[in-house]
């Protein structure tokens, strides 16, 4: 059996006609909770980019809102149950799923670090990452974050968790067109969880300066990173039914 995530980002395509507050409104307050109530998948998360102006466009600038659904058994989104989530209605699709675009990927997890604090996050970096597909590219780049850069996160103010994954697979939905992209989606995904008032700049900074570092992100193919906060929390403690 083997944890993973539903990585699900999202972003408006047609913004005159569809605001930001009934999308979020929409997604928060009925989508999740339809997939939530699902026995396989006890809790998520759901993120909104950060406010704060970066030194170069990021894929949260594109995508703004992330969500991440929990799966202690990753095979559950290949379940009846999963496949049969109710479809969207006529008014649904015509109001959101033509004037939004969502990128869908499962990912199944390959390592978790802890940190000691147990304050609740409050920031992520949601890191989707696809290094060359040579066997000694990989490793390389499977031992820069075991060895160097999650080692080097961890002793940052405010860590609490790295979790790493890599893809199972990827759909695309745009204008309610829906396509498999399992082969160009970025292949290895790592989530770093922060508390604090302040993502730790310097840290993360040092973090990927490193000749090691600057050897594994000068050879990525693909990358997609994205700077979030916590927007909201859905968990069986609190929903109750959650999971149920």
């Amino acid at each position: 059996m083997s944890r993973g995530v539903l990585w699900v980002s999202s972003r408006i395509v047609h913004p005159d006609k569809l605001s930001a507050e009934k999308f979020c409104d929409w997604y928060e307050n009925t989508h999740a909770k339809e997939v939530l109530v699902l026995p396989g998948v006890p809790s998520a998360a759901r993120y909104t980019a950060l406010q704060q102006k970066l030194s170069r466009p990021y894929y949260s600038d594109e995508a703004p809102w992330l969500t991440l659904y929990e799966f202690p058994d990753l095979s559950y989104k290949d379940s009846q149950g999963f496949k049969g989530i109710k479809p969207p209605g006529a008014d649904l699709i015509e109001d959101v799923y033509k004037n939004a675009r969502f990128d869908i990927r499962f990912y199944e997890e390959v390592q978790v670090v802890q940190g000691s604090t147990s304050s609740p996050p409050k920031f992520l970096i949601s890191a989707a990452l696809d290094p060359p597909k040579d066997a000694a590219s990989t490793d390389d780049f499977d031992a820069w974050y075991r060895q160097e850069h999650i080692p080097m996160l961890e002793r940052a103010p405010g860590f609490v968790r790295s979790r790493r994954f890599k893809l199972s697979n990827a759909t695309v939905i745009n204008e309610f067109q829906v396509g498999d992209v399992t082969e160009e989606a970025p292949r290895f995904l790592a989530l770093h969880e922060f508390s604090g008032e302040a993502l730790p700049w310097k840290e993360i900074a040092e973090s990927t300066s490193t000749e090691w570092a600057k050897r594994v992100w000068g050879g990525l193919e693909k990358e997609e990173v994205g700077w979030y906060e916590v927007g909201k929390v859905y968990s069986e403690s609190e929903w109750g039914h959650v999971g149920k």
